[in-house]
């Protein structure tokens, strides 16, 4: 009753106002009360709890609040020093990545600087080589291979390689980034071709599956990157033929959106006859501590460097 009256009353303008001053930000710490309580109770008192991966992730996150990564290296971040850049010439704001212009979008989302300083902070934290959501270990992985960027947003991932790939599709269905693609990836424009559709499991004006994309195109030596949302089984399911045809194919796909993704993903790539590996540790996401990527298994070297602890509660 006071909702319906506070709506009917009080203008959309003032509601917004009210709600970016305050309101916001007291609901948002009122739906993650239980979490944080959890958090704080299991810090306070691990010493008396079971020493188990849970335990020690929500004790981090009891001192150091919630995040995605309960994990130190996530806090090596924190000061790190980022400028944001704007571009005339692509009237888009940017940053400097390994050397290279990284764009992000005009839109209302990136107007503010430390918006996008804070985006490519979260980006960098995802791809430390101690994250669970790291894609790979080790880019030199890629030397040579075509990339299937699927859900590729900003693209870090593919201007990270792009350098060491024969040649780059960047699946991306939101308006929002293509401007952004472009603009980032336009000194390799002949290297790279931006397909402005969702990946799933059928064919239209909008969506397309990868075997009706490669019917015509070679098969040899790829990489698939999966991170579209929750929506990867569909994309596998569009990739049967894909998957059982082509040769010394790679991948890495995100397993953390829906709750038993890691396990059914699991099983869809061992229907394929595919090895695979789990990334270590897990993000905190929706409540829940869940595994990251799932990557094609590769044999480990003495290089291979080593995960970070908590010991840094």
């Amino acid at each position: 009753m006071i909702v319906k009256l506070y709506r009917k009353y009080i203008s959309e303008n003032i509601r917004n106002k009210i709600y970016a001053a305050f309101l916001g930000v007291t609901l948002l710490h009122l739906r993650k009360f239980s979490e944080n309580l959890k958090a704080k109770y299991t810090y306070l008192f691990r010493y008396f709890l079971p020493n188990t991966e849970q335990n020690r992730l929500y004790a981090f996150m009891g001192k150091h609040g919630l995040m995605y990564f309960p994990y130190p290296f996530a806090l090596d971040y924190k000061k790190k020093h980022v400028v944001c850049h704007f571009d005339a010439q692509f009237g888009l704001p940017y940053v400097i990545h390994s050397g290279k212009n990284l764009y992000f979008p005009k839109s209302n989302a990136y107007r503010d600087k430390k918006v996008v300083e804070s985006a490519y902070k979260s980006l960098l934290i995802e791809q430390d080589i101690s994250s669970p959501h790291r894609y790979v270990e080790d880019i030199n992985r890629l030397k040579g291979k075509t990339l299937l960027d699927i859900g590729a947003a900003e693209a870090i991932f593919a201007l990270d390689v792009i350098e060491l790939v024969g040649h780059v599709y960047l699946f991306e269905c939101d308006d929002v980034w293509i401007e952004a693609l472009n603009a980032t990836f336009a000194p390799w424009k002949n290297k790279v071709t931006i397909v402005h559709k969702y990946v799933s499991d059928s064919n239209d004006e909008n969506t397309v599956t990868l075997d009706r994309f490669f019917e015509d195109k070679d098969k040899r030596n790829l990489f698939i990157k999966m991170d579209i949302e929750g929506y990867e089984q569909a994309a596998l399911r569009g990739a049967t033929n894909l998957l059982r045809e082509a040769h010394d194919i790679d991948f890495s796909i995100c397993t953390y959106h829906k709750k038993n993704d890691a396990v059914e993903i699991a099983g869809m790539l061992n229907s394929f006859g595919l090895e695979w590996e789990q990334t270590e540790g897990c993000l905190y996401f929706e409540r829940d501590f869940r595994k990251g990527i799932i990557r094609r298994k590769v044999k480990k070297t003495k290089n291979t460097v080593a995960k970070s602890s908590i010991s840094r509660i």
